[in-house]
This record gives structure tokens, C-alpha cells and sequence, in this order.
């Protein structure tokens, strides 16, 4: 099969204040904001023009952008969508700096964005905000009350491939072209969506993040422990909006896709058993609440 996804695009995420939640993600972990458009308000942390846009509304999802292989790529999921009975929302860019898109809703009621590649049009390097640069955003993770049929949306509609599930299949990890374990992991549950996350260079970065939330009285959700579904080491905070951010480092990446085999993750031993965190330590209550729901 081939692929139609390369990697993660972006995040639109409404809120009441743009400026105030992308400062504040600026501050804490270090992406820099690169335009202001009038309630629009776009965040990177490396070549591309944006990763995350916070725009003015309630408190909500607008979009999951992923990032397709080629304009021909998001024809080919428009047309599955269409043949598959979704919603299409619309089939033009929520956004500047990439020339084509199509909006759908996915079964329970995630809303994706697949477009073009966004523009490669900022420096690499940059001083900006005072956390530790991240080198990309890394994935979502969306609760959804069907995970198969989500799941199967992954598969067949947006061409990703199953990287492991829990042995119930409640819960799944799904890669794209660039081979990473996950671009999108899922969870039964309230439709919403629970975090987003990104790539960070080395454990200090893990560090100096949870040291910028204690200079604004706040603490971290959950972490440091290492994931077994993706072998990462993580910590979690909640953005301003109420949604979980994750910060992580070692994220596996798969790069023969012949040879690679799924796994099914044993769950028996619950929310305290090592398939969640090889470390040991269980979530907190913070990290189990929903998180964001999708727009409208």
C-alpha cells in the first residue's frame, strides 16, 4: 500500500485569547510566533510557516492538519471520503501557505485537515519565547466512542498503517510515510481531542519545560515515564485551554515496513500496568479527563 500521509502538519485550536495561548506556548516550550492575521495567530518550530494557529472562539479542536505526499495524494482522500459516506467540510485551505485541502470529519467526530506541504518559509534556528525549540510537532492522540471504526478511517481512508493496539483493540497507534511510531494514537471515549504533542531534542528539554511551568505556578500533568506503545519518554502539561500537551523525546521510528510487525499490548493489569509506562507510574486523574472537543 502506498502512502498518501508523509508526517503531522498542524493544529487549529480555538480559544478565547490567540495571543495570550500562543505566548504561552512560546514560553513553555519554545515555538516561535510567525505572523498575526487578524484573530489568527500561527506558531513553528522549524522551517515551516506553521505548526499550531490559534484562532478567536470557544474553547475547541478546529482541525488536525496532516501533511499529504503530494496534491494528488489529497484528491485520493477526498474521493475515499466521498465513497466511504464522510462529511466533507470543505476542499480548501483553512489557512495560509499551502495551496490545497480537504476537510472531513472522521467516524466520532474528529475533524482532519489533509493538505499540501506548508510552506518551508522560516529560519531553522531561531531565539524566541525562552523554552527549548522543539523540532517539530509529533502527533495527536483523539478519544473517539468507536476506536475500530476509526481505526478503519485511518486505514483505509487516509492510507496510514497500524504500528500497535492494545490486546482489546480499544486503543491504537497509526504511522505515516515518515515512519514514526505514531501520527495518530486513539482511545475510546468522549469524542475530543485528549493532546497533541511534540518532538523535543534531549531529556534537558524535558526539563527546562517542566522549569518554565513552575516560574507560572503551574506543574506538569503527568511524567517523565518512557511509553511502551512508541518507546518515547514523556511528560504532559495543560495548555491554558484545558488541553494536554506532550513533550517527548526517543519516539520510535519504523524503517522497513516489510519486516515490521504490530503489536498487541496486554491491558490486564489496567491504568497501572507497564504497557502504559515502562517506568511504572500510572496517570494521574488530570491526564485521564477528555480534553478538547471538536468544533461544531
Amino acid at each position: 500500500m502506498t502512502y498518501l500521509i508523509r508526517q503531522m502538519g498542524h493544529v487549529v485550536v480555538s480559544t478565547p485569547d490567540p495571543l495570550a495561548a500562543a505566548q504561552d506556548l512560546a514560553e513553555v516550550v519554545g515555538l516561535r510566533i510567525t505572523e498575526q492575521a487578524g484573530d489568527a495567530v500561527y506558531l513553528s518550530s522549524n522551517e515551516r510557516h506553521h505548526e499550531v494557529t490559534y484562532v478567536r472562539g470557544a474553547p475547541s479542536i478546529v482541525a488536525i492538519g496532516l501533511e499529504a505526499e503530494s496534491p494528488e495524494a489529497v484528491d485520493e482522500v477526498h474521493r475515499r471520503a466521498l465513497s466511504d459516506g464522510l462529511t466533507v467540510l470543505s476542499d480548501r485551505p483553512i489557512g495560509p501557505h499551502y495551496e490545497k485541502a480537504v476537510r472531513i470529519i472522521a467516524p466520532g467526530k474528529a475533524i482532519f485537515e489533509i493538505h499540501t506541504p506548508i510552506a518551508r518559509n522560516q529560519r531553522r534556528h531561531y531565539n524566541y519565547g525562552g523554552g527549548p525549540r522543539p523540532r517539530r510537532i509529533e502527533h495527536i492522540n483523539a478519544f473517539a466512542p468507536d476506536t475500530l471504526a476509526f481505526g478503519e478511517f485511518c486505514e483505509k481512508t487516509l492510507g496510514l498503517k497500524l504500528s500497535d493496539k492494545t490486546a482489546d483493540e480499544g486503543l491504537r497507534w497509526y504511522r505515516a510515510a515518515d515512519g514514526y511510531h505514531h501520527t495518530i494514537a486513539m482511545g475510546p471515549g468522549e469524542s475530543g481531542l485528549h493532546h497533541y504533542a511534540f518532538d523535543l531534542h534531549a531529556m534537558e528539554d524535558l526539563m527546562g519545560i517542566a522549569d518554565n511551568l513552575a516560574r507560572k505556578d503551574r506543574a506538569l500533568v503527568w511524567g517523565p515515564g518512557r511509553h511502551g506503545a512508541g518507546g518515547n519518554i514523556f511528560t504532559y502539561y495543560a495548555d491554558p485551554n484545558g488541553c494536554l500537551v506532550e513533550n517527548s523525546i526517543e519516539l520510535d521510528r519504523i524503517d522497513n515496513d516489510a519486516t515490521y510487525e504490530p503489536r498487541a499490548w496486554d491491558i490486564t493489569e489496567g491504568l497501572a500496568g507497564r504497557w502504559l509506562n515502562l517506568w511504572g507510574t500510572p496517570p494521574t486523574p488530570a491526564f485521564l479527563r477528555p480534553g478538547l472537543a471538536f468544533a461544531g
